[in-house]
């Protein structure tokens, strides 16, 4: 179901560091008379996403990812851990 005033909302199940269940939820929420893309982890706070910005959200996960990849990603071999019980 969608938050109040969030369209094409879509949730990612994670975990958090604690390792209990986490979404990551990316939608189109209403600004006035228009939509903006929008970004919140469960039910916290929403970081809006301007499209000038949001090629450079994607390429920040990228580099990180394959930072931890580099670090230490390669050794992570239970996907099990992200998928809530």
């Amino acid at each position: 179901m969608n938050a109040e005033g969030w369209r094409y909302e879509r949730a990612i199940p994670t975990v958090d560091p604690a390792g209990e269940p986490t979404r990551v939820v990316v939608g189109l929420i209403e600004q006035g008379d228009r939509l903006t893309a929008a970004i919140r982890v469960d039910d916290g706070k929403v970081a809006l996403v301007p499209l000038e910005m949001g090629g450079e959200l994607l390429k920040v996960l990228r580099e990180t990812l394959e930072s931890w990849w580099r670090l230490d990603g390669h050794r992570d071999l239970t996907p099990e851990r992200l998928t809530p019980n």
